[in-house]
């Protein structure tokens, strides 16, 4: 129950209570943390108090009740949970979702639609369900969960209220002499303990990888279309599985993000081993086509879990980067 997130999460603990004690509950949230099972737990622990007869009346939670059991059951119809089919949760599920949450509510007062992996909601998914979450029939609730935020996408963000978990996170200092914080900011992306994230910066293939793609922008803003006859032995070469690539192409476009970091002259988020680099692309660009670039390379990610060929798929997203 909510309660059970009193000692362990007491400023969200008292955030969410308060919602529900003065009737001023979001129309959306995200929770964010490193533990998918604890936030689903927190979302859960939230709709029982909202749904639950007996928070109206003592402000606790009995979990016991019949509407608490049926949620426990997944037998709630007030209550939709949304989850990635694959490598994505695709627009269908969405559109199926706001035509079920278009008719009223059969129980109570609230609807409320929980999508776990907001982080995997792409660009077509989310254009589809903005509106929705921005301004939804009344009494409609949406809990959005992520172990990633730095890849829920800034639209989605915006529209939410961000509820992140205190978690025992990696401590920065333990690597204060770790010369190359690129590899270790982009391995706290994934790896959210010491011991994975050590195996991580200390895998040579990683480094590796990681210069690989920064070669490459690198390469491709000096050769632009010619570097199409150097694809394999720059790009092929280093990434030949499907969830290589969709790695590599996530690394691309924080690379071509940090750029515009610099070109506005704010802070880089990853790339300040690499500075040179980043200095170089910045002057090859302007803001528009650093802009550009990265929803092309959003784009084109999208598509290599259809399985095409990564070859062509390459060549395309080169073409397409000239002709900007």
């Amino acid at each position: 129950m909510l309660d059970d997130f009193q000692l362990g999460q007491p400023v969200i603990y008292r955030i969410l209570k308060n919602n529900i004690i003065k009737d001023k509950i979001s129309h959306a949230y995200l929770f964010s943390s490193n533990n998918m099972f604890e936030i689903y737990s927190l979302a859960i622990a939230f709709s029982k108090s909202i749904f639950c007869p007996n928070s109206k009346i003592n402000n606790t939670n009995c979990n016991n009740c019949p509407i608490c059991e049926r949620i426990d059951n997944h037998n709630y119809p007030e209550i939709k949970v949304i989850e990635s089919d694959g490598f994505w949760i695709k627009k269908e599920q969405l559109l199926n979702l706001q035509h079920e949450f278009s008719m009223k509510p059969v129980e109570g007062n609230y609807r409320i639609y929980i999508i776990k992996e907001a982080d995997k909601l792409n660009i077509s998914s989310a254009n589809s369900i903005l509106k929705f979450l921005e301004e939804p029939n009344s009494g409609i609730i949406a809990i959005l969960l992520t172990t990633d935020i730095q890849h829920v996408l800034p639209t989605i963000l915006s529209r939410c209220q961000i509820i992140s978990l205190n978690n025992n996170k990696i401590n920065e200092s333990d690597f204060d002499d770790f010369e190359n914080k690129t590899l270790l900011k982009i391995g706290e992306i994934t790896y959210k303990n010491k011991d994975d994230l050590l195996n991580f910066i200390n895998n040579q293939d990683n480094i590796d990888k990681i210069e690989a793609i920064i070669n490459f922008a690198h390469q491709y803003e000096i050769k632009k279309l010619n570097i199409i006859i150097e694809i394999k032995k720059l790009w092929l070469d280093h990434f030949t599985k499907k969830e290589d690539n969709i790695w590599a192409f996530d690394i691309l476009s924080l690379f071509y993000k940090d750029v515009l970091n610099y070109k506005y002259g704010r802070e880089l988020d990853y790339f300040s081993y690499y500075k040179d680099k980043i200095d170089f692309v910045s002057n090859k660009n302007n803001i528009k086509n650093i802009i550009k670039k990265i929803e092309l390379i959003i784009l084109n990610k999208e598509k290599i879990k259809y399985n095409i060929n990564l070859s062509l798929l390459m060549d395309k997203l080169i073409l397409e980067m000239e002709e900007l």
